[in-house]
């Protein structure tokens, strides 16, 4: 979901090749990768984990939403990379880029192929009769 919002991998490929003058601003891109990074290690900026015990008697076992911490990242402010993070930046780089890159529905497609064609008329009724053929309803 992170990744999605900071570089969707859904775009058309007309809309990925206009958008590849944006994808490459040097500045854009790594405050999209110290984005992620605030996302993947966020203890290491002194965000709240589902790790981490801050339960008062008030919000006892009540955990926070984890999966979208924009509210929480924007009243923490601007911060600091920490320099144990300096390294791991460049990988969290090429993540970024491979995940913009990545078709995901065609490789779906090739690992789980479909036995049912939606475009084709009748498709419903030649995925019955497979299983009947196959002898599983016998």
């Amino acid at each position: 979901d992170v990744l999605n919002r900071i570089n969707p991998s859904y775009r058309s490929k007309a809309v990925a090749k206009d958008d590849a003058a944006t994808t490459h601003d040097d500045r854009k891109l790594a405050e999209n990768i110290r984005q992620l990074s605030k996302y993947i290690f966020a203890r290491q900026y002194g965000l709240n984990t589902p790790f981490c015990s801050t339960a008062t008697k008030s919000s006892s076992f009540a955990l926070g939403d984890y999966l979208d911490r924009e509210t929480e990242i924007k009243t923490a402010g601007p911060c600091k990379t920490p320099k144990r993070l300096k390294d791991i930046l460049p990988h969290l780089e090429r993540l970024l880029r491979r995940h913009g890159k990545c078709g995901y529905l065609p490789l779906r497609d090739r690992a789980c192929p479909s036995k049912v064609c939606p475009c084709l008329p009748g498709s419903e009724i030649r995925y019955v009769l497979l299983y009947l053929d196959q002898g599983y309803w016998s």
